[in-house]
């Protein structure tokens, strides 16, 4: 959800906002408020417009749940970012996106192309866009991926309509069970041998006290959040994002079985050992990253590592007893570990560390992405153009683990 509605409704937009299209939101959920009736919009332009303000500069609490919901999906496509996304999704749909919109300004801006007010516009007529939309938005922002790497390679999605709604129901009753309601939805998106996922699902409710009147109450909310999945059919690799640790497992089995038809692809021990930093450990603090092959990269800096001493556990397994955390964003984060008592290769190990890419391009500010890697299942950045060099550069620098390929040692056995 977009965090703040009132840089969202403020009084510019109230102001400018065709009536015709607040009625039509507002009419969703007629019925719902307080103080308020939609005979608003047979007065006066003035005095309709500060009704509208006076609904929607109280307390968000106050709102009827439907259009709050309503508005916090709008907001979260109601920018330039939101707006591009829109624009994509419509060429990629080849709809032409209100061509009565695509006017001159006559002597001033035309409020008309205010990318909230088109972000509204998609949302009362195009909603199958703004899903759309909406889903994209939720994949390019998902940053922090858990991976689980399948007993097999080449396993194509199975995207027939029965087997979606079968995960779905399947998904929506993991969420229910975890008191996070009900609602569910799946958007499936092919991107190459990838397969994206967006499974919009409740969140936990969460009671505010509001004021009605003289009167004070308690009103239950519960919101929408977005869970990613993606599954490259190359690589075997299904990755997960904005699900809770407790429900990966369950997830990615229920994707394995209905959606791959292949039970138990992602449950093998190893399944989440896919990354490891050894490779530096073994060079030391002089380790730098290796990207002379792609011309694109300018530089890579590791600014930030954390060193963790690990000590023999009541359990047999070995536990974190201290951390030490070195930040420089000048590339010498593994050079000031010289001046501590980390020594890699015994009890120390290196737990994370963070680097910044940049790329070339013109002007003085150039792209850069910045990719956090904590072993053994966690690579974190904003997904972007460059998802794909990240993820080379990680790999030829000997990050990556080998695996086995499981149906050719059962074979052999």
């Amino acid at each position: 959800m977009a965090g703040n509605l009132k840089k969202f409704v403020n009084s510019r937009f109230i102001k400018t906002i065709d009536l015709e299209y607040m009625r039509r939101l507002l009419a969703r959920h007629e019925g719902k408020y307080t103080g308020f009736t939609l005979d608003v919009f047979d007065q006066d332009e003035a005095e309709t417009r500060e009704a509208i303000a006076d609904l929607l500069a109280g307390p968000e609490a106050k709102y009827p749940e439907g259009l709050r919901s309503d508005l916090h999906r709008i907001a979260e496509l109601g920018n330039a970012k939101g707006l591009d996304i829109i624009q994509a999704q419509a060429d990629r749909q080849g709809i032409n996106l209100f061509p009565d919109a695509k006017t001159c300004d006559d002597g001033a801006p035309d409020k008309k192309h205010d990318p909230k007010h088109l972000a509204l516009r998609v949302f009362l007529e195009h909603p199958d866009l703004f899903d759309v939309a909406a889903d994209y938005l939720a994949m390019m922002t998902a940053d922090r991926l858990s991976e689980f790497a399948g007993r097999k390679r080449g396993i194509p999605v199975d995207l027939a309509a029965g087997k979606l709604e079968a995960f779905r129901q399947r998904v929506a009753e993991l969420f229910k069970e975890s008191f996070l309601g009900d609602f569910c939805r799946i958007g499936d998106y092919v991107d190459g041998d990838e397969t994206n996922f967006v499974i919009s699902h409740g969140t936990l409710v969460s009671t505010m006290p509001v004021v009605e009147g003289q009167q004070e109450k308690v009103i239950s909310l519960r919101g929408v959040t977005q869970a990613i999945l993606r599954y490259s059919e190359n690589t075997g690799i299904l990755r997960l994002a904005r699900i809770k640790v407790a429900h990966q497992k369950d997830i990615a089995e229920a994707f394995a079985d209905i959606v791959l038809n292949e039970p138990g692809m992602f449950a093998s021990d190893d399944a989440q050992e896919l990354y490891s930093l050894e490779v530096v450990e073994k060079s030391g603090d002089g380790f730098a990253m290796d990207h002379q092959y792609d011309p694109a990269i300018e530089k890579v800096l590791i600014i930030e590592a954390a060193a963790d001493l690990m000590v023999p556990g009541k359990d047999g397994y070995r536990n974190v007893a201290r951390t030490l955390r070195s930040r420089d964003l000048t590339g010498k984060a593994l050079a000031h570990f010289r001046e501590t008592p980390v020594g890699f290769g015994g009890s120390w190990v290196l737990g994370e560390m963070v680097m910044r890419v940049f790329f070339k391009g013109e002007g003085s500010r150039k792209p850069q992405v910045t990719v956090k890697i904590r072993p053994p299942s966690v690579v974190q950045f904003r997904r972007t153009q460059h998802e794909a060099r990240v993820m080379e550069l990680i790999e030829r620098n000997g990050m990556t683990l080998e695996r086995d390929d499981y149906d050719v040692i059962e074979a052999a056995e």
